[in-house]
């Protein structure tokens, strides 16, 4: 009889133990919503990894769902109130560090749907420091408006000068703060992802001091991969640096390697179908392919596209005269050339060095012409 007790009470115990370490890898999602949603009561949640989408009814002001935790994640949300008042909505993200209950506050005002966090570890250092670094762009943009005027934003005619001003002070601010941050939270989920989303204002050498900082757990993290990729990259994508030979597929699914355009001066273009300005730069670069194409000069466009019957489609739309290849993983965009926005260019020479990283059109422009002499 004993012998039975204790067995009861050892499965009980297993029980309990079992159940509180199933209940410990659930992420329970609980909301509040403050403010009228004017009758419209849905909730959206997205995540990318791992790939998921909900649609939650708010019911007296409230929605909760319940995940798996796999790994930690950032969870977007997106209201119904803002896609029909505010027509339209980007998702806004929370960081999901670890199991548990996370309390989520989405408040409307005039502006729209904003949503915070009550808890949650790495959610608390991410939002601190994005409002630091809305802050600092706000003076940024107070530091501009005096120099150029108040209405510098407003005119329709853009201001380079300005917009380079602008650019250089937001950068300068936003670096200072990955450095604050990460270097305070290197053991935080929300160092990996502050890294990721704002490398492209952080030096090569300091990003990767930062990244060194990391602890283990963060470095193998899939953000964190992210900018030791980019790290990787950008020391492969220098100036003076000779890229890898690759091999992508066009239309046609035949092979287009880099080293086929050996001897010749090489335009690469990457873009995507959904970039605007992407294609808005195309006929100025039919422009120029006509003006130099029998000066021993190649363009070579390279899609991004996740999407490749979008990128078929907007390759027939746009008829460009050069060759054309995809690059639907980012195999060669993200980890040869350190692609963070679209559309970056690279121009090679025939000997097979990059000797423009990622030029701006009036660059280009006046590099071709110092090349050919026109």
């Amino acid at each position: 009889m004993r012998l039975m007790k204790h067995a009861c009470l050892s499965l009980l115990l297993a029980g309990l133990y079992t159940g509180s370490h199933a209940q410990q890898q659930e992420v329970v999602i609980k909301g509040t919503v403050i403010g009228d949603t004017r009758g419209y009561n849905r909730m959206d949640l997205y995540s990318r990894y791992p790939d998921r989408y909900d649609s939650l009814k708010i019911v007296h002001n409230t929605f909760t769902i319940t995940y798996s935790f796999e790994a930690p994640y950032r969870q977007l949300f997106a209201s119904q109130y803002d896609m029909e008042v505010k027509d339209g909505y980007a998702p806004q993200g929370i960081l999901i560090d670890k199991p548990g209950t996370y309390n989520i506050i989405a408040r409307i005002d005039s502006n729209g749907t904003h949503y915070s966090a009550t808890n949650g570890d790495a959610q608390q250092v991410f939002a601190a420091f994005s409002a630091d670094q809305d802050k600092a762009s706000d003076a940024a943009a107070k530091t501009i408006m005096q120099k150029y005027g108040a209405d510098v934003f407003a005119k329709r005619e853009p201001n380079p000068a300005a917009e380079a001003d602008l650019t250089s002070l937001t950068n300068a601010a936003t670096s200072r703060l990955v450095k604050q941050y990460v270097g305070k939270n290197p053991g935080s989920y929300a160092a990996a992802i502050i890294l990721q989303r704002n490398s492209g204002a952080v030096d090569g050498k300091t990003l990767g001091s930062l990244y060194q900082r990391l602890t283990p757990a963060i470095k193998s993290l899939r953000e964190a991969k992210d900018v030791a990729t980019e790290i990787s990259a950008r020391k492969l994508s220098t100036v003076g640096s000779t890229p890898a030979d690759f091999t992508l597929k066009n239309g046609d699914e035949q092979p287009v390697k880099l080293s086929a355009f050996r001897g010749k001066y090489l335009l690469i273009d990457f873009w995507a179908s959904w970039c605007g300005p992407c294609r808005a730069a195309f006929p100025h670069m039919r422009e120029l392919y006509a003006k130099y194409k029998d000066k021993n000069f190649e363009i070579l466009s390279i899609s991004t596209d996740r999407d490749k019957a979008a990128w078929l489609k907007a390759m027939k739309e746009e008829n460009n005269p050069w060759p054309q290849a995809h690059d639907g993983q980012g195999t060669v965009s993200k980890k040869q050339f350190n692609v963070q926005l679209l559309p970056t260019l690279y121009l090679i020479s025939p000997e097979g060095k990059i000797i423009a990283q990622k030029p701006d059109e009036a660059a280009i422009d006046k590099k071709l012409a110092a090349i050919f002499g026109i």
